[in-house]
């Protein structure tokens, strides 16, 4: 049975907004869709053609019952560190509502591989329940925000890359099109077939150094490799959670698991998804995606 009637939590964040329109542009199948809002985040209500936008106290649990009722299932976009806690209460809610499925918000790479537990885990991992029904997407890397030089590391624009290490660990990603169409198919799918099951989808895998070279190709210029070791990296995520700096070693722990051939972001099993025929979007080489990504910030 298709998942029709869905509640999104989260409306910020490099992939709230995406996933949303995507969903919301969908017509086969059409979504019936409830956005919600924090009820205290001090904007007011947006409006967002073809959806039902509900501010909601996500620490009033019968009201969250209430406004979830009904819903087939539930896809949490809440960013960052805070969505460990308010996962936990849509889950909560959505237990006593009856709806069907949980998409908890883990669209990164693999936090349950054994290299990556100790550094994506604060907070606690998915409640281990035989009675709870979700499915988790595990993209691994947001590729074409990386080549874009939204997380650092890559600066296209300062003609400049720091490598973790060698460089010459494979990791594999998506690009936000991409997990749009995936989380559409996979909404699609036999439910069977995902329940409670931790998906990889992956469109193009790459090494640092891979990237580096295309850079120099596709603008025509050699490109400053700096040079910065894993155990740097872990040194400042430990000094960023004694500060109470929970996003920075989030991004931190992120950068080492992707980046440092450990595996946990190397999601080779993700190329093979199709979603049972139900993808709708072609993968792209690592070129063009490059290609992309440089012409949206006009370096060519």
């Amino acid at each position: 049975m298709v998942f029709t009637k869905l509640i999104i939590a989260g409306t910020t964040g490099y992939l709230a907004g995406h996933a949303s329109r995507a969903i919301l542009a969908s017509t086969k199948p059409k979504f019936d869709v409830t956005i919600l809002t924090r009820v205290d985040s001090g904007k007011a209500v947006a409006f967002i053609p073809g959806a039902r936008v509900v501010p909601v106290d996500y620490n009033d649990h019968n009201g969250l019952v209430k406004t979830v009722a009904g819903a087939d299932a539930i896809l949490s976009f809440i960013p960052g560190p805070s969505s460990k806690s308010i996962d936990r209460l849509l889950l909560k809610a959505a237990q006593e509502a009856g709806v069907r499925r949980i998409f908890p918000s883990e669209y990164t790479l693999d936090i349950l591989h054994p290299a990556a537990v100790s550094l994506l885990t604060e907070g606690g991992i998915w409640p281990d329940d035989p009675q709870l029904f979700f499915t988790t997407l595990v993209p691994s890397a947001f590729m074409v925000s990386w080549l874009e030089g939204d997380f650092g590391l890559f600066e296209p624009k300062n003609r400049k890359i720091t490598v973790l290490d060698s460089g010459d660990h494979y990791f594999a990603g998506c690009s936000l099109p991409f997990i749009g169409a995936a989380i559409i198919a996979v909404l699609q799918m036999d439910e069977e077939k995902t329940k409670n099951k931790r998906i990889s989808i992956t469109k193009v895998r790459a090494t640092m150094n891979q990237i580096v070279d295309i850079y120099e190709e596709l603008l025509g210029t050699k490109f400053q490799r700096a040079q910065i070791t894993s155990q740097e990296f872990l040194n400042k995520r430990n000094a960023d959670l004694a500060a109470g700096n929970a996003f920075a070693a989030l991004l931190d722990g992120i950068i080492v698991g992707e980046f440092n051939g450990c595996g946990a972001g190397d999601l080779v099993d993700g190329l093979a998804f199709d979603g049972d025929g139900l993808l709708n979007i072609k993968r792209k080489t690592l070129k063009e995606l490059t290609t992309e990504a440089l012409k949206k910030i006009g370096t060519i």
